[in-house]
């Protein structure tokens, strides 16, 4: 079966981009509201030389969000498979007895 796609026109600093995803229009429109107000707390946090672009910026610490989540998750699946087989071993020595 083959997947639909909806086609969301989100604004983005004032730039309008029809974005075509599987995903839920109020989603896509909460992630460009996101990305907004990453740029905005870039541009009023700091004054920025003319060559520096904002976007880049808020681009950065998004990506260091993302990569920090995902690595506390994998730290978290880790210690969770330990729990795991620790739990598994334990049942057999229960169902050996």
């Amino acid at each position: 079966m083959p997947e639909t796609y909806n086609t969301t026109l989100i604004r983005i600093m004032g730039d309008e981009y029809p974005i075509k995803s599987d995903a839920d229009s109020e989603y896509m429109r909460q992630l460009a509201r996101y990305v907004e107000d990453m740029i905005l707390g870039v541009t009023s946090r700091m004054k920025l030389p003319p060559h520096l672009k904002p976007e880049i910026l808020a681009a950065l610490i998004i990506a260091d969000g993302y990569f920090s989540e995902k690595e506390k998750n994998a730290e978290i699946e880790r210690k969770l498979q330990k729990l795991v087989s620790f739990l598994e071993d334990d049942v057999k020595k229960e169902l050996v007895k």
